[in-house]
């Protein structure tokens, strides 16, 4: 009767999400590859002698390209693809009463489409049928979250001209690739972060390609940063936040720009300031929205 391993270990999830293989050369690098998923599992013979035992492995295909294809790392390399797919049958040997390591590792495709995903149904038999375990699980692409250097002060203008090289690209691309999409998905410039700016896309190296040509961009930060690391940027603060009573500042819009004034009141709920000018002979209360002023040091 098949028995599940009395003593297996592994790290695999039921659902996996991962972003396209990206191999970028950066300045001074070697190629990288960070779309690489470890898979591992520990197998232990819990009997005295050596056994044989046999990893099989099938995979079915949700993507759009059928010719994109996966590879599959256990002992050997395997590239598959609906076009080209195959069962996968390794065999290994463990001592009595010792353990094996099985490096399962998949490297996601290049090119691939948002929500494309390969199904894996790994089983692990020994020869003599005592021992058998299966899993189901399933990898799913999704976009990533990169970092790109720019010129500080030329962030929101950097930003928008990739935007723009991405929906131009993705005009050209149509013309023999009706499935083609913009590779910038979504970009942010947070007004806080200076040198700096996000851009959500499924493929990295296209995006550097995207903006090689463009005046003030100095490349992409290596790796990929989770939403949650900017989360606080997608809401935007108050324009009051960080004002406090009694501070000095310049107002830098309307008819009393470049005027210094100190804040005498602060209507959070109006998003507005009340203060009064510094240089003026009569002490003038003026409100005015807090955008329109900046901080300078406290009187």
């Amino acid at each position: 009767m098949e028995q599940e391993f009395e003593w297996l270990e592994s790290n695999i999830g039921d659902e996996i999400n991962a972003g396209c293989n990206k191999k970028i050369k950066k300045r001074e690098e070697k190629d990288t590859d960070s779309s690489l998923i470890p898979l591992n599992l520990t197998v232990k013979n819990i009997q005295n002698v050596k056994r044989k035992f046999n990893v099989n492995i099938k995979c079915s295909f949700n993507q759009k390209d059928p010719l994109i294809e996966w590879k599959i790392k256990l002992k050997n390399d395997y590239n598959l693809s609906p076009k080209d797919n195959k069962e996968i049958n390794e065999d290994f040997d463990i001592e009595g009463n010792k353990s094996r390591d099985l490096n399962l590792e998949i490297d996601t495709p290049r090119g691939g489409y948002m929500n494309d995903s390969l199904t894996v149904n790994l089983t692990i038999n020994s020869e003599d049928g005592i021992n058998k375990y299966n899993k189901i699980f399933k990898v799913i692409l999704r976009p990533v979250i990169i970092i790109a250097k720019c010129t500080i002060g030329k962030e929101l203008d950097i930003a928008i001209d990739l935007s723009n090289h991405g929906e131009k690209d993705k005009d050209d691309r149509k013309k023999s690739n009706p499935n083609a999409e913009n590779e910038i998905m979504a970009i942010m410039s947070p007004y806080e972060i200076k040198g700096y700016f996000f851009i959500e896309t499924m493929h990295v190296d296209r995006v550097e390609l995207l903006a090689r040509q463009i005046r003030g961009f100095k490349g992409l930060v290596s790796g990929e940063i989770d939403i949650s690391e900017i989360e606080k940027y997608l809401t935007p603060k108050p324009a009051v936040t960080g004002l406090e009573m009694g501070a000095l500042v310049e107002i830098v819009e309307g008819p009393f720009k470049g005027e210094r004034a100190k804040i005498t009141s602060i209507d959070a709920a109006r998003e507005e300031v009340t203060v009064q000018l510094i240089e003026s002979m009569v002490p003038i209360p003026v409100t005015v929205k807090a955008e329109a002023i900046r901080n300078l040091d406290k009187a």
